[in-house]
């Protein structure tokens, strides 16, 4: 779940889990109707609501044909972005929780009984998805094509491929990359929900070809979101829909505070402390590691750059955004970060690197020195090696 936390340089079995939680957590038969005579309000007033939200609670499923299948109780504030997630099922991972506060993230393994604690400095984990709420509804008022793709209404993921800037993917439809429609009004979790369908424009196969998001018409929280994609020759379909909703939620102090269970222990070789800043130029000044420079598709633009302290490792991060689509370049002395030896080989200057899709994004990971990089996001292969091969060993 959040990559926002969710593009946090964890190894590769939290990351998988951690991208998960936070999705739970910040979710955050009809004719079309478009322009000034949509039941939709302006996009601006959509955000304002989510915004004004005290806090939810809710259970949520998530079905995934490319993973296993989850259930998760969520609590979450929007009014600072504070959240919990209690993993219910699989069996496996039940008891598992994450919590993320002000001061902290903290990922607790029940079977295990240890837990990984981050501090966080100057992390903003709120106006994004108020952002994409508004992105949502303004797109299916104007109706037609969009080039920015579905946003994920209070979800930081799944986030949209974006066929990036003379692709082959995108070279069916001048016009946008995705056909944006509003579907009417369904009943979700016994709340009435907006939905917005966006289909994949001119003859595009790769990446996301539909998605379908329904929104509260109260609060414009995501109640049920709907995906189908394609990477390389990997079909899937990706669900996630909420029950037994509670909006308004009065929170207690206690609720996003961690107390470790009796016996709990720390790990701390993979516990890391994380310091946000708003440039590139903040971040070289604050950290002795050399900062990549990477050239990515002209549509992103720097929200984060954070630099990682884990005591045994140094790392740097520099996330991008274009509305709903996200890439995340890392730079990690943590040998054991990644596995760089699975995936596709690609040539990264001297190097050879590895790309692989997980169905929902993709990574291009390689090593030079000391370091170990990775390009993370939802582009296309051919896009993904360019970026990649921009940082080099940079």
């Amino acid at each position: 779940m959040k990559a926002d936390a969710r593009s946090r340089p964890v190894r590769t079995g939290r990351r998988a889990l951690v991208a998960a939680l936070l999705l739970a957590v910040l979710l955050s038969g009809c004719s079309a109707f478009t322009g000034s005579d949509s039941p939709l309000p302006p996009g601006e007033e959509a955000a304002e609501e989510y915004r004004s939200l005290d806090g939810y609670t809710a259970t949520v499923d998530i079905d995934q044909s490319q993973d296993t299948d989850q259930r998760v109780r969520v609590w979450f504030d929007p009014d600072d972005g504070n959240s919990r997630a209690k993993i219910l099922a699989p069996v496996s991972q039940a008891g598992n929780l994450y919590v993320a506060n002000g001061s902290a993230i903290v990922q607790y393994n029940a079977t295990s009984n240890e837990y990984i604690q981050v501090s966080t400095s100057g992390t903003d984990r709120f106006e994004s998805s108020a952002q994409r709420v508004e992105a949502a509804v303004a797109d299916a008022r104007a109706g037609g094509n969009t080039t920015d793709g579905p946003p994920v209404g209070g979800a930081p993921l799944p986030v949209v491929p974006d066929a990036g800037e003379g692709t082959p993917e995108s070279e069916g439809d001048s016009q946008g990359q995705f056909r944006v429609s509003y579907e009417g009004t369904q009943q979700i979790a016994g709340r009435t929900a907006h939905v917005l369908n966006y289909t994949a424009a001119g003859n595009r196969t790769q990446g996301i070809l539909q998605q379908t998001l329904w929104l509260d018409t109260e609060h414009f929280v995501t109640l049920k979101l709907h995906q189908e994609s394609r990477f390389g020759g990997n079909r899937s379909t990706y669900t996630y829909e909420l029950s037994n909703v509670s909006f308004e939620t009065d929170f207690g102090p206690d609720r996003f505070r961690f107390d470790p269970p009796p016996g709990a222990t720390a790990n701390r070789s993979e516990s890391y402390d994380l310091t946000s800043f708003d440039s590139r130029d903040d971040l070289v000044a604050a950290t002795d590691v050399p900062v990549p420079d990477p050239a990515v598709p002209g549509r992103y633009a720097l929200v984060q750059a954070d630099r990682i302290d884990g005591g045994t490792f140094d790392a740097v991060q520099l996330s991008y955004r274009a509305t709903t689509s996200r890439l995340v370049v890392t730079k990690t002395s943590e040998q054991s970060y990644i596995d760089t030896s699975e995936g596709k080989p690609v040539a990264i200057g001297d190097r050879t690197g590895r790309f692989r899709s997980s169905g929902v994004s993709s990574i291009v990971v390689w090593e030079c020195g000391e370091y170990i990089y990775v390009v993370a996001g939802d582009l296309p292969e051919s896009s993904m090696v360019d970026v990649a091969r921009s940082v080099a060993c940079g």
